[in-house]
Protein backbone atom coordinates (compact mmCIF):
# COMPACT_ATOMS: atom_id res chain seq x y z
CA UNK A 1 0.00 0.00 0.00
CA UNK A 2 0.95 3.37 -0.93
CA UNK A 3 0.10 7.64 -0.64
CA UNK A 4 1.56 9.32 -3.39
CA UNK A 5 1.12 12.79 -4.64
CA UNK A 6 1.28 12.87 -8.61
CA UNK A 7 5.02 12.82 -9.38
CA UNK A 8 6.51 12.57 -6.61
CA UNK A 9 7.95 9.45 -4.38
CA UNK A 10 5.31 7.00 -2.61
CA UNK A 11 4.95 6.96 0.99
CA UNK A 12 4.73 3.12 1.87
CA UNK A 13 2.76 1.76 4.15
CA UNK A 14 3.91 -2.30 5.79
CA UNK A 15 2.00 -4.37 7.84
CA UNK A 16 3.76 -5.65 10.71
CA UNK A 17 3.03 -7.24 13.98
CA UNK A 18 2.75 -3.90 16.07
CA UNK A 19 0.70 -2.52 13.30
CA UNK A 20 1.89 -0.42 10.60
CA UNK A 21 5.21 1.13 9.44
CA UNK A 22 5.34 4.19 7.81
CA UNK A 23 8.02 4.74 5.87
CA UNK A 24 8.77 7.55 4.36
CA UNK A 25 10.89 8.28 0.84
CA UNK A 26 14.35 10.36 1.72
CA UNK A 27 13.96 12.08 -1.80
CA UNK A 28 10.31 13.80 -0.87
CA UNK A 29 10.40 17.48 0.18
CA UNK A 30 8.85 17.74 4.11
CA UNK A 31 5.90 19.98 1.75
CA UNK A 32 5.06 16.66 -0.07
CA UNK A 33 5.85 14.53 2.58
CA UNK A 34 3.23 16.36 5.18
CA UNK A 35 0.83 16.57 1.82
CA UNK A 36 1.08 12.61 0.80
CA UNK A 37 0.53 11.74 4.64
CA UNK A 38 -2.21 13.75 5.10
CA UNK A 39 -3.73 12.06 2.28
CA UNK A 40 -3.64 9.17 3.73
CA UNK A 41 -7.38 8.19 4.94
CA UNK A 42 -7.66 8.03 8.36
CA UNK A 43 -9.46 4.46 8.59
CA UNK A 44 -5.88 3.00 7.39
CA UNK A 45 -5.04 3.31 11.17
CA UNK A 46 -8.00 1.77 12.44
CA UNK A 47 -5.59 -1.47 14.15
CA UNK A 48 -6.30 -3.55 16.69
CA UNK A 49 -5.96 -2.45 20.58
CA UNK A 50 -2.32 -2.79 21.52
CA UNK A 51 -1.14 -1.82 17.86
CA UNK A 52 0.29 1.35 16.67
CA UNK A 53 2.72 3.02 14.05
CA UNK A 54 5.90 3.61 13.65
CA UNK A 55 7.28 6.53 11.79
CA UNK A 56 10.57 5.37 9.91
CA UNK A 57 12.66 8.02 8.14
CA UNK A 58 15.09 6.11 7.16
CA UNK A 59 18.34 8.76 6.67
CA UNK A 60 16.43 12.08 5.96
CA UNK A 61 17.04 14.88 8.56
CA UNK A 62 13.92 15.26 10.60
CA UNK A 63 13.80 19.48 11.35
CA UNK A 64 11.73 20.47 14.84
CA UNK A 65 9.40 21.77 12.22
CA UNK A 66 8.36 19.09 10.32
CA UNK A 67 8.17 17.15 13.55
CA UNK A 68 5.94 19.63 14.89
CA UNK A 69 3.54 19.89 11.37
CA UNK A 70 3.63 16.19 11.55
CA UNK A 71 2.11 16.11 15.17
CA UNK A 72 -0.20 18.96 14.64
CA UNK A 73 -1.38 18.17 11.20
CA UNK A 74 -1.69 14.43 11.65
CA UNK A 75 -0.80 12.67 14.79
CA UNK A 76 -3.22 14.08 16.97
CA UNK A 77 -6.11 14.93 14.71
CA UNK A 78 -6.09 11.30 13.21
CA UNK A 79 -5.24 10.03 16.85
CA UNK A 80 -2.48 8.18 15.77
CA UNK A 81 -0.93 5.97 18.62
CA UNK A 82 2.86 6.53 17.72
CA UNK A 83 5.17 3.49 18.57
CA UNK A 84 8.46 5.27 17.91
CA UNK A 85 9.62 7.76 15.01
CA UNK A 86 12.60 5.69 13.27
CA UNK A 87 15.84 7.44 12.37
CA UNK A 88 19.27 6.81 11.02
CA UNK A 89 20.17 10.17 10.79
CA UNK A 90 21.87 10.28 14.35
CA UNK A 91 21.61 14.21 14.90
CA UNK A 92 17.70 13.97 13.94
CA UNK A 93 17.67 10.90 16.44
CA UNK A 94 19.20 12.76 19.30
CA UNK A 95 17.13 15.94 18.61
CA UNK A 96 13.95 13.19 18.86
CA UNK A 97 14.99 11.31 22.20
CA UNK A 98 15.57 14.89 23.91
CA UNK A 99 11.65 15.81 23.21
CA UNK A 100 10.66 12.76 24.88
CA UNK A 101 10.22 10.11 21.40
CA UNK A 102 10.80 6.91 21.53
CA UNK A 103 13.41 6.24 18.29
CA UNK A 104 14.39 2.13 19.27
CA UNK A 105 12.27 -0.12 17.56
CA UNK A 106 8.99 -1.55 19.69
CA UNK A 107 9.41 -4.35 21.71
CA UNK A 108 7.20 -6.95 20.35
CA UNK A 109 6.39 -9.86 23.03
CA UNK A 110 7.14 -12.90 20.68
CA UNK A 111 7.22 -16.64 22.55
CA UNK A 112 10.77 -17.74 23.19
CA UNK A 113 11.15 -20.85 21.01
CA UNK A 114 14.02 -23.20 22.33
CA UNK A 115 15.30 -26.02 20.58
CA UNK A 116 16.07 -28.72 23.34
CA UNK A 117 18.01 -31.14 20.74
CA UNK A 118 20.57 -28.30 19.94
CA UNK A 119 19.98 -26.84 23.03
CA UNK A 120 19.33 -22.96 21.59
CA UNK A 121 16.75 -20.37 22.07
CA UNK A 122 15.62 -18.44 19.00
CA UNK A 123 14.27 -14.85 19.70
CA UNK A 124 12.76 -13.69 16.72
CA UNK A 125 12.60 -10.04 17.67
CA UNK A 126 15.25 -7.55 18.41
CA UNK A 127 16.28 -6.24 21.63
CA UNK A 128 16.39 -2.73 23.16
CA UNK A 129 17.80 -0.71 25.75
CA UNK A 130 17.47 -2.04 29.21
CA UNK A 131 16.73 -5.71 28.31
CA UNK A 132 18.81 -8.52 29.04
CA UNK A 133 18.75 -12.43 28.05
CA UNK A 134 20.59 -15.30 30.03
CA UNK A 135 20.43 -18.67 28.67
CA UNK A 136 22.24 -22.02 29.69
CA UNK A 137 22.81 -23.10 26.17
CA UNK A 138 23.27 -20.78 22.71
CA UNK A 139 20.99 -17.63 21.51
CA UNK A 140 19.93 -16.98 18.00
CA UNK A 141 18.99 -13.24 17.91
CA UNK A 142 17.12 -12.85 14.50
CA UNK A 143 17.03 -8.96 15.21
CA UNK A 144 19.47 -5.99 16.27
CA UNK A 145 20.57 -5.53 19.70
CA UNK A 146 20.43 -2.36 20.45
CA UNK A 147 22.69 -0.29 22.50
CA UNK A 148 22.05 -0.91 26.43
CA UNK A 149 20.53 -4.29 25.67
CA UNK A 150 22.77 -7.67 27.25
CA UNK A 151 22.93 -11.51 26.04
CA UNK A 152 24.36 -14.08 28.16
CA UNK A 153 24.67 -16.97 26.81
CA UNK A 154 26.48 -20.40 27.98
CA UNK A 155 27.02 -21.35 24.64
CA UNK A 156 27.52 -19.67 21.61
CA UNK A 157 25.60 -16.53 20.80
CA UNK A 158 24.30 -15.33 16.92
CA UNK A 159 23.53 -12.00 16.44
CA UNK A 160 21.79 -11.63 12.70
CA UNK A 161 21.40 -7.82 12.73
CA UNK A 162 23.54 -4.92 14.24
CA UNK A 163 25.12 -5.90 17.62
CA UNK A 164 25.47 -2.61 19.15
CA UNK A 165 25.12 -3.77 22.82
CA UNK A 166 26.98 -6.21 25.45
CA UNK A 167 26.88 -9.77 25.17
CA UNK A 168 29.04 -12.82 27.10
CA UNK A 169 29.07 -16.47 25.15
CA UNK A 170 30.76 -19.13 26.89
CA UNK A 171 29.51 -18.38 30.42
CA UNK A 172 30.51 -21.01 32.15
CA UNK A 173 33.68 -21.86 30.84
CA UNK A 174 31.68 -23.71 27.50
CA UNK A 175 34.50 -24.48 24.65
CA UNK A 176 34.58 -24.19 21.31
CA UNK A 177 31.44 -21.32 21.39
CA UNK A 178 31.54 -18.31 18.97
CA UNK A 179 29.98 -15.18 18.86
CA UNK A 180 28.83 -14.18 15.24
CA UNK A 181 27.42 -10.00 14.39
CA UNK A 182 26.02 -9.01 10.81
CA UNK A 183 27.26 -5.37 12.33
CA UNK A 184 30.01 -5.63 14.86
CA UNK A 185 29.23 -2.37 16.78
CA UNK A 186 29.35 -3.76 20.29
CA UNK A 187 29.57 -2.10 23.84
CA UNK A 188 31.47 -4.87 25.36
CA UNK A 189 32.10 -8.55 24.82
CA UNK A 190 33.33 -11.59 26.29
CA UNK A 191 33.87 -15.32 25.36
CA UNK A 192 34.52 -17.34 28.45
CA UNK A 193 36.64 -15.22 30.62
CA UNK A 194 38.50 -12.98 27.94
CA UNK A 195 37.11 -9.80 27.58
CA UNK A 196 37.35 -7.30 24.39
CA UNK A 197 37.41 -4.00 25.69
CA UNK A 198 39.91 -2.34 22.13
CA UNK A 199 35.90 -1.38 20.37
CA UNK A 200 36.30 1.21 18.51
CA UNK A 201 34.83 3.22 15.30
CA UNK A 202 38.24 3.48 14.04
CA UNK A 203 38.54 -0.79 14.01
CA UNK A 204 38.86 -2.82 10.82
CA UNK A 205 35.48 -4.72 11.99
CA UNK A 206 33.10 -1.83 13.01
CA UNK A 207 30.21 -2.11 10.90
CA UNK A 208 31.00 -5.56 9.50
CA UNK A 209 30.04 -9.13 9.61
CA UNK A 210 32.60 -10.70 11.79
CA UNK A 211 32.71 -14.39 13.48
CA UNK A 212 34.94 -14.33 16.78
CA UNK A 213 36.34 -17.25 18.47
CA UNK A 214 38.70 -18.17 21.66
CA UNK A 215 42.16 -19.13 20.08
CA UNK A 216 44.97 -19.96 22.68
CA UNK A 217 44.46 -16.93 24.73
CA UNK A 218 42.93 -14.48 22.90
CA UNK A 219 39.88 -13.59 20.90
CA UNK A 220 40.01 -14.18 17.29
CA UNK A 221 38.28 -11.96 14.31
CA UNK A 222 37.28 -13.04 11.30
CA UNK A 223 34.82 -11.97 8.02
CA UNK A 224 31.73 -13.82 8.47
CA UNK A 225 30.73 -15.20 5.10
CA UNK A 226 28.17 -17.49 3.76
CA UNK A 227 29.26 -18.88 0.57
CA UNK A 228 27.33 -21.03 -1.43
CA UNK A 229 28.24 -24.61 -2.14
CA UNK A 230 29.49 -25.81 -5.81
CA UNK A 231 28.27 -28.79 -7.30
Amino acid sequence: MSSKTAGAPSIQLKGTNFGIRVVFPNDLSDDLLLASFEAIPEQTYALPMGTGVVLDFQSRSCSNHLVGDILSRVVWPKGLNVLAWIVSDDESAARLRRAGFKTEEPALEYPKTANASTNTLILDRSLRSGQHEDYAGNVVLVGHLNSGAEIFAGGSISILGKLKGLVHAGLNGTEGVYIVAGSFEPQQLRIGDKLYNQIGTDMKWWKKPVIITLEEDGLLFRDWKLEAETA
